[in-house]
């Protein structure tokens, strides 16, 4: 029911609660996908995008979409398109490259989240490694512990540089 009402006006109503269905939600993917791609309001869209976050692996579909959203204007929906890379798991890997400019971003949550979802995505993300190990000095502290996570998480091997 949740499903069909994101085809109707009421739609930001019901994108939050689907995403407590995790991957049984995965029949609302294709609505999802289409409302980050032609909603105007950027609060719906990125709640759109956090809920294709929380579906997890099963929104590998809307990987395309997610990526064109790290360039929306609004930080927010920035943020949650990289987090929600990361939430779909070792599947978005074809992301990477993206998520390596996202680390540039203005916007210190959406650096964050962009370091944090390369950690998550895993060995996967080894191409972003020196990137990540760049963002050790950041000036936010969050980045910064994101950065020394995923780097554990990519190559658990791997020593990081000293922070300044």
């Amino acid at each position: 029911a949740l499903v069909d009402r994101l085809a109707t006006d009421d739609r930001a109503h019901v994108i939050r609660p689907l995403s407590a269905f995790k991957s049984a939600a995965r029949p609302a993917v294709p609505r999802l996908i289409e409302i980050v791609e032609k909603e105007p309001s950027s609060d719906v869209r990125w709640n759109a995008i956090r809920t294709l976050g929380k579906i997890g692996a099963d929104s590998k579909p809307a990987i395309p979409t997610l990526i064109r959203a790290l360039s929306d204007s609004e930080p927010l929906v920035r943020e949650h398109a990289a987090e929600a890379l990361g939430d779909i798991g070792p599947g978005a890997a074809v992301a990477v490259p993206d998520l390596i400019l996202v680390m540039d971003d203005a916007n210190a949550r959406v650096r964050r989240d962009a370091v944090r979802s390369l950690g998550q995505i895993g060995p996967g993300a080894k191409a972003a490694l020196v990137k990540i190990e760049n963002r050790l000095n950041d000036e936010d502290e969050a980045v910064r512990e994101a950065a020394k996570a995923a780097i554990r998480r990519i190559d658990p091997t791997r020593t990081t540089k000293k922070e300044p």
